[in-house]
């Protein structure tokens, strides 16, 4: 099966500014036990690399694939946006502005000589793209869908309280939808995104758009330890940046335990260490200092897997987002309790009280604390089968055939 891939990031192993490793682990799952880095041109990447990968990462990404990639030259227009700074005139446009980029017609008669068997398209900003080649078969990953994120932000009481943070949301929902609503809705073409709400909310704005769910692979596990909570203190990990993303809830839980920090005989600050391991979170941990606990701030470490690895327990209280966090299928495939909002752990194989905790209330966040420290056992037992569920339902070979499977029973039905 010959498959063409355009996308305006380069996939890597890693994410390089942007999300280039979904799509690099998709095809490495497709591969074959013992391939051939010479494949005989099954899969041929047309990146813009907009994500700056070197030519020695093109190189390597070239042989673990066994890919040939062609780099396109970005649109003149593209780099005077950044260049000269105006992306101020954004603002005026109809769509995102990413989405007026276009082949060049020579690549598009280059790319239909070859006649592939499907053209994969990433990014959801690239559907001028898709209808370049309009009867041939295409799948587009989003990976999300963009305007569901733009619509739960203006549901945000941090948005809604300030007028021009409001405004910027409704402005960018609109762009996305009127997107969203044109995209592609013939029987050659499949929209992917890694959420299951992404999905629905897709329907709503399109209802004849061919759109499915593909659960987000997983990929960088250290070796499979024993999970065993630390003593005499367990070591809880508050991972990522405090960003809008976390900023709302984080500032909740943080003040619950602060305030909270005893139940009967039990004492948070003696059962517990606790780390930030991303930028902005100085406040925090002065305030978790001033309470009595022991903490330790780590704005970036040089291999994050393996300080991850360290800890127990990955408290994220996300309360925003569409699709599926990186960082807490990082944490559950490294065997760490992960203890998360409804948005943290969506579009996850976990169930909550079985292979993860959900909490919704900031509030209740040091009773689930109180309750794991005198029942260890049992919430190492939830952390096993989180990891095992992760594991099994979110590997990179498994979801990457599910995929390629279905395109390939639909190229056979054509």
């Amino acid at each position: 099966m010959r498959r063409l891939f355009i996308s305006l990031i380069t996939p890597y192993r890693e994410n390089v500014r942007g999300t280039s490793a979904l799509a690099f682990h998709l095809m490495k799952g497709s591969l074959p036990p013992n391939h051939s880095p010479d494949r005989d041109g099954e899969t041929i990447i047309y990146s813009f690399n907009a994500n700056g990968l070197s030519e020695r990462q093109i190189q390597e990404v070239e042989i673990e694939l066994g890919v040939k990639i062609k780099i396109l030259p970005l649109p003149r227009w593209y780099k005077w946006m950044f260049k000269f700074h105006l992306l101020f005139l954004r603002v005026f446009l109809k769509y995102p502005f990413v989405n007026y980029i276009k082949l060049p017609k020579r690549v598009v008669g280059e790319i239909k000589e070859l006649k592939p068997d499907l053209i994969w398209v990433n990014g959801e900003e690239l559907s001028r793209i898709v209808k370049q080649f309009h009867g041939a078969r295409r799948m587009q990953l989003g990976p999300d869908v963009e305007s569901l994120y733009y619509y739960r932000m203006m549901g945000r009481r941090f948005v809604m309280n300030n007028v021009i943070d409001y405004w910027k949301c409704a402005m960018m929902y609109r762009k996305y939808a009127r997107l969203e609503r044109h995209f592609c809705t013939d029987d050659n073409f499949t929209y992917y995104a890694v959420g299951e709400a992404d999905i629905e909310h897709l329907r709503q704005l399109n209802p004849n758009v061919n759109c499915k769910f593909l659960r987000h692979p997983h990929y960088d596990v250290k070796d499979r330890r024993e999970i065993r909570f630390h003593r005499p203190k367990i070591k809880l990990l508050i991972a990522g940046r405090y960003d809008l993303y976390m900023k709302q809830t984080a500032d909740e839980v943080i003040k619950a335990i602060s305030n909270k920090p005893l139940a009967d005989r039990f004492d948070l600050r003696e059962l517990y260490s606790i780390t930030f391991l991303g930028k902005g979170w100085e406040k925090h941990v002065e305030s978790l200092a001033s309470a009595g606990y022991n903490v330790k701030h780590i704005t970036f470490a040089p291999d994050y897997i393996e300080e991850v690895s360290k800890h127990d327990i990955q408290l994220t209280p996300i309360c925003i987002g569409t699709g599926t966090k990186g960082k807490v299928l990082d944490a559950l495939a490294n065997g760490l309790l992960v203890m998360g909002t409804p948005y943290a752990l969506e579009n996850i194989a976990v169930e909550n009280g079985k292979s993860c905790i959900k909490w919704q209330n900031a509030d209740d966040v040091p009773d689930i604390l109180h309750d794991i420290a005198a029942n260890r056992e049992k919430y190492e037992q939830i952390a096993e089968t989180g990891r095992a569920a992760v594991l099994t339902e979110h590997n990179p070979a498994l979801i990457a055939a599910q995929l390629f499977r279905t395109q390939n029973s639909q190229n056979s039905t054509d």
